[in-house]
């Protein structure tokens, strides 16, 4: 046999396993690109099942394009592969409004592209904001190239932060601008459209609501929410972050507390960054609390800062300000006192839709005040859609000494919560 036929059926099988491997292709009209399986198609819809997104109707007016690896096209391809010399790979494709439409774009490795706005990259993290999925939280591990349709503000470990388009293109972040820059991606620490200049852009967050109700023997009613807002640049964020847990049996409080804190990081490098601003406030009055601040300062460390796995730890001196519902005789009813807080958040990928988040925060202070305490959150997210989650978590609030009540009732150092909810990301 020889060379030319050899490498005519070489190539052959090689663009068939490529094309059958891709699946199904849908182009749009704004040129976004999903890789996946036609399910259904009718003379009005098609519902696709994509790589990226899950089941996605399209109406027949917004498809540019529907590919199907079927034998024929796959055999097609192969032959142009050899007639031409080109690759069959459907990741070297690239939407023509690439650069020219004014839209940023996204390609992730399975071949997929998204055109829309980038809101930042940062902890490994592309959000991204598609015309046809709206908000996306992608993995950066997964994004193989990224196009900035205007200048943006660009941070790299030990470098000053570069302003100009930015290209991502496999392992090169390059920046173009009156200082082109060319680093390897594992120096990225940051992309935000601003430097930190005020603007819409910059902020995201998500909200998650769990909720209970009962009737019949017992009537019970539990609400757990918690909520995120966050505003990012190339390296800070300042995070707004609020929890609140209520529960009712047969008309007796069980449960009324809430939580806020507000935090802002400021990153140095890879491994270090330094928290300026900690506030926390606080209130349970079942625990005797009718209100409790915490203000603060410190730094921290990334043990880990990989795609699938970070782990932070933060350490500094704060000062406390408590503030007893109720106490007894000759008592006072509040509390200041020094303070020293410790802080770790832990979150891994254990498979490509379900991830592991604990975060822990611990308080030392004076005796009167509590002596210590700590608030845990072990949650188990499963991402439904890259909007949407499914939430279970375990909370743990632990004051070592809580002070007794006006009728001499102490409560009870623990309080336990599991609470099983949705989140949605905005």
């Amino acid at each position: 046999m020889s060379a030319t036929v050899k490498s005519f059926w070489c190539a052959l099988v090689l663009g068939a396993m490529t094309l059958l491997a891709r699946g199904d292709v849908l182009v749009g009209t704004n040129g976004e690109r999903f890789v996946g399986t036609v399910i259904v198609e009718t003379s009005t819809n098609v519902v696709f099942e994509s790589e990226l997104a899950g089941r996605l109707t399209f109406p027949q007016s917004k498809i540019r394009d529907l590919l199907r690896a079927t034998a024929v096209e796959v055999t097609n391809a192969a032959i142009a592969s050899v007639a031409t010399n080109t690759p069959t790979n459907t990741v070297s494709w690239k939407p023509p409004g690439v650069g020219h439409d004014g839209s940023d774009w996204v390609q992730l490795k399975s071949g997929e592209w998204l055109r829309g706005q980038l809101k930042y990259v940062q902890n490994k993290e592309v959000e991204f904001d598609s015309d046809e999925l709206d908000q996306q939280t992608l993995k950066l591990k997964d994004v193989s190239k990224l196009y900035s349709a205007h200048r943006m503000f660009t941070q790299f470990e030990d470098q000053k932060p570069a302003y100009g388009r930015v290209v991502i293109s496999n392992d090169l972040v390059m920046v173009t601008g009156a200082e082109p820059l060319s680093l390897h991606r594992d120096l990225l620490m940051g992309i935000t459209p601003s430097g930190g200049k005020t603007g819409i852009n910059n902020w995201s967050g998500n909200f998650n609501l769990a909720l209970s109700l009962q009737s019949g023997n017992n009537d019970q009613t539990t609400v757990s929410t918690s909520a995120e807002l966050a505003r990012r640049t190339p390296n800070t964020t300042l995070l707004f972050d609020y929890l609140g847990n209520y529960s009712q049996v047969d008309n007796v409080q069980s449960a009324n507390n809430e939580r806020v804190n507000v935090t802002y990081d400021i990153r140095l490098n890879q491994d270090w960054f330094v928290r300026p601003v900690l506030l926390e406030y606080y209130q349970d009055s079942l625990a005797n609390i009718a209100y409790r601040l915490t203000a603060g300062v410190g730094g921290g460390y990334y043990i880990f800062d990989r795609d699938e796995l970070k782990w932070t730890v933060f350490a500094g001196p704060a000062y406390q300000y408590t503030k007893f519902s109720t106490v007894e005789t000759n008592q006072a009813d509040s509390a200041s006192t020094p303070a020293a807080v410790l802080g770790s958040n832990f979150n891994a990928d254990l498979t490509q839709r379900l991830t592991f988040i604990q975060s822990l925060q611990s308080i030392f202070t004076e005796k009167e005040a509590g002596q210590y305490t700590h608030h845990s959150v072990s949650t188990l997210e499963f991402e439904i859609k890259r909007h949407l989650n499914l939430d279970v978590s375990f909370i743990w609030d632990y004051l070592q000494n809580p002070q007794a009540k006006s009728d001499g009732d102490v409560p009870r150092n623990s309080d336990y919560y599991l609470t099983v909810g949705f989140g949605v990301r905005f």
